[in-house]
Order: structure tokens, then C-alpha cells, then sequence
């Protein structure tokens, strides 16, 4: 009986589709990998394949796409694994000197329960830019600067995000390397509005929820167009990620 035919490409992990915006013009669509969790596509020029993952916001669901991805499914008649998980996305700032659009490589990622897993990551970097460092994951988005610069100091952080650490357990169960890049989204003494918090929290806005509430508060328009132009300078940012892999995966 022969063995399994392996897919053992990389895998590329956003939680939001702005986040993957530049990355998805970088790296072309080649096809659909059907069976997901989320959506799930081979995106790249043949020289680097990777499967990309769109999770949406939140530990479930980073875990429930990252258990899938890792527990071998079938494309076809061929198995995927992938050599190395690439988790990517927004953050927000724990120290005073970082800037949007500053991208951080996770040396680890910690909880606030106390637990910490390993981060691949690699010298000498692509991008001079990018520095090494702790990665918090924590339940709920970090929109008082009060709490961001309590959060720097308590876990010794760089940044802070939501899905970092459920990729970080499963790939540890799995025995899979972990990757986990990030940029700043906001910075540390920037405040997200109560009622912007909430529309944020399921990660898609609801174009009827968003109009009742900027009804409600209009100074809500400001802060909403400020927050489109960080993160579209944020996402321009993770174009970094293509360097990163070449890197990696020589």
C-alpha cells in the first residue's frame, strides 16, 4: 500500500480580510481548498504556495481554522500539512515608542492565565523595521491606554491581540512551528470609543448596526475614518510577511 501524497505548503493566517488586503494582491489566487472552517484558498506564483486563511475575530475561531488546518485534510486525493503556521494580522501597541504601521516578530506569545508557547523567528530579519518580542493575547480588544500601558508593564509586551495564543496551543499539540507576525494597528495612547469597541468585537461590521449607532453618535465618523487610514497602513505593512517566508522556508 503506498504511502499519502503530502501538500506541505505553508500556511498564512489572518483573522480579518482588511488585514490580508495587500497580501491578496502580492499573492494571486490559485484555488479553493473546499471543507474549511473559514475561508480557505492557495494564493502565490508556483515559487511560493501558501494556503491562506481568513478565521474572523476571536480565540474560537482561530482555533476551530488552525485545528482544522493541522488535522490533516484531504485536497483531493493528497493530504495537507503544512511545514510551519504563519499567524498575521493587527495588534495594538503596548509600548509608548511604537507608531502604527511598526511590525513586531513574536520571539513568544503568552495569556494572561500565565501560559507561554515558542515563536519561530529568525535572524538575520528582511525588514530592519520589524522588531523581536513578546506577543499578549488577551479576551477582549485593549481600547483604554491606561489598561494598554498596565498590560506593557505587567506582561514585559510589545503588542496585543485576540488570536494569537489559540494558534500558538495548536501548533504546539501538533508539533507544528509557529510564526506570529504583527503589526500596530493603534498606538498606546490612542482610545477606542465604547460604542466603536462594541461594532469592532464581532470583527464585521453590520452595515445597519453601523449606521444606527453613527446616528446616535455622530463624532463616531471621525474616529472611524482615522481607524480606515491606520489600518490600511497597517495592512500595507504586512506585505512583510512575503520576505519572512522566503526566509523561512529555504
Amino acid at each position: 500500500m503506498s504511502a499519502d501524497i503530502v501538500i506541505s505548503d505553508p500556511c498564512v493566517i489572518f483573522a480579518l480580510r482588511r488585514e490580508s488586503m495587500y497580501f491578496r494582491r502580492a499573492y494571486p489566487f490559485q484555488q479553493r481548498f473546499a471543507g474549511a472552517p473559514c475561508r480557505a484558498e492557495f494564493r502565490g506564483p508556483a515559487s511560493q504556495t501558501v494556503l491562506m486563511l481568513e478565521t474572523g475575530i476571536g480565540t474560537a475561531a482561530m482555533e476551530e481554522a488552525v485545528r482544522w488546518c493541522l488535522g490533516k485534510p484531504r485536497f483531493g486525493d493528497v493530504l495537507y500539512r503544512p511545514r510551519f503556521v504563519v499567524s498575521v494580522g493587527f495588534s495594538g501597541a503596548l509600548q509608548a515608542e511604537q507608531c502604527v504601521g511598526d511590525l513586531v516578530l513574536a520571539t513568544e506569545v503568552v495569556d494572561q492565565q500565565g501560559n507561554r508557547w515558542p515563536a519561530l523567528h529568525t535572524t538575520p530579519l528582511p525588514y530592519r523595521e520589524i522588531l523581536l518580542g513578546r506577543i499578549l493575547c488577551v479576551g477582549e480588544l485593549a481600547s483604554d491606554p491606561r489598561e494598554k500601558a498596565r498590560l506593557g508593564e505587567q506582561y514585559q509586551a510589545l503588542a496585543v491581540d485576540m488570536e494569537s495564543a489559540a494558534a500558538a496551543h495548536v501548533c504546539q499539540e501538533h508539533n507544528v512551528p509557529l510564526v506570529c507576525l504583527r503589526v500596530i494597528s493603534d498606538d498606546r495612547n490612542t482610545a477606542l470609543s465604547p460604542h466603536l469597541v462594541e461594532l469592532l468585537r464581532r470583527g464585521r461590521l453590520s452595515w445597519l448596526r453601523l449606521a444606527g449607532t453613527l446616528l446616535r453618535h455622530p463624532r463616531l465618523i471621525g474616529e472611524l475614518w482615522r481607524l480606515a487610514g491606520s489600518s490600511r497602513r497597517a495592512a500595507k505593512q504586512l506585505l512583510a510577511v512575503g520576505s519572512l517566508l522566503s526566509v523561512l522556508d529555504r
